[in-house]
């Protein structure tokens, strides 16, 4: 009986083609593949190699990768018509695939347990998404008394100290606080970046930033094109920081700040905007969003640089009108994102719907989005909030 003769054959990968195949890898596959040699260790810790794991997570485009972190809040649901009275709640999480396929979101992101085993002894009352930039979340806590700047996916967080000013404004004891906070990313430095605008009633808004390598915050240019929405943070897209701002004749402008230059520019806005619309922005996966409320609150649009800093490229992809929708629910529309093919999902009432133009490809309902009060859409990365300083642990 011939005897068979099991041979090992062993194929050896370049180095490269290894890394590049795992820079397509999701973080959770990452952090288990860190075992299986030193070099795979050294390799995945690695400044370089996290810097473009987190740049190739945010361009592929695939929802498979994204998450949603929901800021809820109960009593929300009682309350419908008094949304900004609401207080902000506890922090949930779930994959943004869970939405399109009827399933609640049930992870609790942050609470109080968690902070103190990170070495808060915080009991937290209610907490505040400013932004969201390659995986880390800008989070203020307990009515803006702390800042902390957090990696949900490696539970890494640290705390933001606030602008020395901000103790002469004794801001605690405003109910609409005279300031907003963003985050963004400097790639030339590898920086990430908090921004603090700050209102001197009527003068020019002082601007502030703080970097998270150099643990400083240093005062920049201050903003004198109008008044600025400080209601709403500013939101990141390629590479620059974007508000809206009021001027005389009460037609909004897009503002931007370039966070490697520092200075303050003009966005070109859609041609048909008008003064007769309530907007606000959102990143819609790596796109800037412009959204627009009609005053007598009627119908919703859309709109999406397609190509950023293009003015003819502002496109108009979704309207939603009272024809169709009752005006509570258009107060509730949050778009979460774009994807390539040119489906939008969006978020309204307690349903999640994708639609392509005014065709809806699929509905879901998850009840907990009565309870929503914010959200940001973000991908799991290993970008620390220390930056260099745990590198290779």
């Amino acid at each position: 009986m011939e005897k068979r003769v099991e041979r090992e054959i062993s194929i050896e990968l370049p180095e490269e083609l290894i890394e590049e195949i795992l820079y397509f890898l999701p973080a959770k596959n990452l952090l288990t593949l860190k075992c299986v040699s030193k070099s795979w260790n050294s390799l995945i810790s690695s400044k370089s190699f996290i810097k473009e794991h987190a740049k190739k997570s945010n361009t592929n485009g695939n929802l498979d990768r994204s998450k949603v972190m929901l800021n809820y809040d109960d009593s929300r649901k009682r309350a419908k018509y008094m949304r900004a009275l609401c207080q902000p709640g506890i922090l949930v999480s779930c994959p943004i695939q869970n939405f399109l396929h009827n399933g609640d979101p049930v992870a609790a992101a942050l609470d109080s347990h968690l902070m103190k085993k990170l070495g808060y002894d915080i009991q937290i009352e209610d907490v505040r998404i400013l932004g969201s930039c390659n995986g880390l979340i800008l989070i203020s806590v307990n009515d803006w008394r702390y800042l902390f700047l957090w990696n949900p996916f490696t539970r890494k967080m640290r705390n933001i100290p606030h602008v020395s000013c901000f103790a002469e404004l004794e801001f605690f004891t405003w109910n609409a606080p005279p300031f907003t906070y963003s985050l963004g990313y400097d790639e030339y430095a590898d920086d990430y970046k908090v921004v603090c605008i700050i209102s001197d009633y009527g003068k020019p808004y002082h601007t502030h930033i703080y970097s998270s390598k150099n643990n400083t915050w240093k005062k920049i240019e201050s903003f004198d094109k109008g008044e600025l929405l400080l209601n709403n943070s500013g939101k990141f897209v390629n590479g620059k920081l974007h508000w809206l701002a009021a001027q005389d004749d009460g037609v909004y402008e897009i503002f931007s700040l370039d966070l490697r230059k520092e200075k303050y520019e003009i966005v070109a806005r859609p041609e048909s905007f008008s003064k007769y619309v309530r907007p606000f922005f959102r990143n819609m996966g790596g796109y800037l969003g412009l959204i627009t409320l009609s005053s007598s609150v009627d119908d919703i649009n859309v709109w999406v640089m397609m190509k950023y800093g293009v003015r003819e490229s502002w496109t108009k992809i979704w309207t939603f009108s009272y024809l169709e929708y009752s005006k509570t629910e258009i107060c509730g529309v949050s778009p979460l994102c774009l994807k390539k093919n040119g489906d939008i999902i969006i978020a309204f009432e307690n349903n999640v719907v994708v639609y392509n133009g005014r065709n809806v490809l699929r509905k879901s309902r998850v009840d907990m989005l009565d309870g929503v009060i914010d959200s940001v859409v973000y991908v799991e990365t290993l970008v620390s909030p220390f930056g260099d300083e745990e590198l290779g642990q």
